[in-house]
């Protein structure tokens, strides 16, 4: 009877041992797949179903080992669906991490200030998220701006310029939702407390700001250009900003011409007095503080001198007679 006790444990040792060397073994040994590998995790997957996907995919390469490794660690309850993807050298206790921790796929995008919501539509699409159709009918919509509390005809200079990282499988919405905190935070913390002017509502001082974006290539000159535009809407004059004239037209990739300038839009300040009916682009912080705090000037004219900064005026005889000096055909802004 002890002999076969002392079988049966020499046995049940080896046994062990075995199990102990397979599993160290695994765990040490990497898997590569030859080329990134995109995998989706279905919500509801078990850690079974998650093993044997990643085995059949390259990634690991002994799902009922997988298993027990994420018995003994006890995250065999707690692997996350999404979609994931991995690519090089990973090892078994590397693929468990991601899979526990949720470290799904991300997409990393950039939205440079002044980016308009095409813009925007088109850098979104890139990822193959969402298509750019989709974005700009819902950041267009009216009903989206109300959705997030923002009394604006659509959610154009409140998609704040910035890096983001998406999420596969995001909505449009939650995307926006994201760009929309984003602002709210700057706004409210780095602008709102430092500048106050009670005489313009948050949409005018948003929709003001982008223009001073569009016009200013140089921070230095947005508080300038700002006050340009405030002393006109004191003076009751139009506000004759090239870039207002050509909002909402798509991919437009060439120089503003006479005709353009004659555009019947709402948002063109050539033919309308006042401010438009809301931002022509996303804004950034400088410039949102320009619109809020203008420099004190009495400047009500300005032009390129074709070197990213600008000549400016008080008159509209000093202003054409700079004009002859740059060269610039007489225009009267």
């Amino acid at each position: 009877m002890k002999s076969r006790l002392s079988i049966i444990y020499i046995i049940a040792v080896c046994f062990s041992v075995l199990i102990i060397t397979h599993v160290y073994s695994f765990v040490r040994q990497p898997a590569s797949p030859p080329e990134a590998v995109k995998l989706e995790i279905e919500p509801g997957s078990s850690a079974w179903e998650i093993s044997k996907k990643l085995q059949e995919h390259g990634i690991i390469s002994d799902y009922a080992t997988f298993m027990v490794v994420a018995v003994v660690t006890g995250k065999f309850s707690h692997l996350q669906a999404g979609t994931y993807v991995f690519e090089g050298v990973h090892y078994p206790l590397d693929i468990m991490g991601i899979l526990f921790q949720g470290k799904t796929l991300r997409y990393k995008i950039t939205v440079p200030e002044g980016s308009d919501i095409f813009d925007i539509a088109d850098i979104v699409a890139a990822t193959g998220l969402i298509s750019k159709e989709t974005f700009i009918h819902i950041a267009t919509s009216k009903d989206s701006a109300q959705f997030f509390g923002i009394e604006a005809p659509s959610l154009e200079g409140y998609l704040y310029p910035d890096t983001y990282f998406l999420a596969a499988n995001m909505t449009p919405l939650e995307i926006m939702a994201k760009m929309i905190n984003r602002f709210k935070h700057i706004y409210a913390l780095e602008i709102q407390q430092k500048y106050q002017n009670p005489d313009f509502s948050l949409l005018e001082i948003i929709t003001l700001a982008s223009i001073i974006e569009k016009e200013a290539a140089k921070p230095d000159e947005k508080p300038i250009i700002s006050s340009v535009f405030h002393n006109r809407l004191k003076k009751n004059m139009k506000l004759q900003s090239d870039p207002t004239a050509i909002y909402g037209i798509d991919n437009f990739d060439r120089d503003i011409l006479h005709k353009d300038l004659e555009r019947d839009s709402p948002y063109n300040t050539y033919r309308y007095k006042g401010l438009p009916p809301g931002p022509i682009c996303n804004p950034g912080k400088d410039s949102i503080a320009a619109a809020i705090r203008p420099k004190q000037t009495s400047y009500l004219y300005f032009v390129s001198k074709g070197d990213r900064t600008h000549a400016f005026s008080k008159t509209l005889r000093e202003h054409n007679r700079v004009i002859l000096i740059y060269r610039k055909k007489p225009d009267k802004r």
